[in-house]
């Protein structure tokens, strides 16, 4: 078993750029970044370009931006 640690993980935040929307986690623990990067544009090519969010490989240390609850 190896001792290394996930290098990212997938979310998803709001296409449009609205900061009372909240970002939610797809999966955590993207240990292969060139998967992830499947797996992310899978993911958009399947939702089209219009869809409401948009998916994304970040680093696994990422902090989740939380909507509203950010603004309040």
């Amino acid at each position: 078993m190896s001792d290394e640690k996930p290098k990212a993980k997938i979310i998803g935040t709001d296409n449009y750029a609205r900061e009372s929307v909240a970002d939610f986690l797809v999966c955590e623990g993207v240990a292969n970044e060139y998967v992830g990067e499947l797996i992310v544009n899978l993911l958009n090519n399947s939702e089209g370009a219009s869809a409401s969010t948009f998916y994304r490989l970040v680093p696994a240390d990422h902090k989740l931006w939380r909507g509203m609850a950010e603004l309040v």
